[in-house]
C-alpha cells in the first residue's frame, strides 16, 4: 500500500446519513493520497453529494458498498453505482 496504489472496502447501511461516513474516508484517503487544498475539498463534496444519491437509492436490506481506491494516477470512490475520481498529484 503506497498513496498512489490503495485500496479498500466498506459496506454501509442504506441510509442516507452514511453519506457523511463516506466523505470522512474519502478525506483521509485525500490525505493520504496527497491532493491538496480546493482540489480535494471538492473531491470530498463531490463524493459526499454521490454517496448520498447511491444510499437513498440502496435497498435497505442489502446496504451499500463502498470502494476507495488509488490507482493509475487516480483517486476513485464508488458507492454502488455512482463513482468519483480525481487525478492524482504527480
Amino acid at each position: 500500500m503506497t498513496p498512489k496504489e490503495f485500496s479498500f472496502k466498506v459496506t454501509l447501511p442504506a441510509d442516507p446519513e452514511g453519506a457523511i461516513v463516506v466523505a470522512l474516508i474519502a478525506g483521509h484517503a485525500v490525505d493520504y493520497a496527497g491532493i491538496e487544498g480546493a482540489a480535494g475539498k471538492a473531491f470530498v463534496e463531490r463524493v459526499r453529494a454521490a454517496a448520498l444519491k447511491a444510499l437513498k437509492a440502496a435497498e435497505r436490506r442489502q446496504g451499500c458498498l463502498a470502494v476507495i481506491a488509488a490507482s493509475n494516477g487516480h483517486l476513485t470512490v464508488t458507492v454502488g453505482g455512482e463513482s468519483v475520481s480525481q487525478q492524482l498529484p504527480a
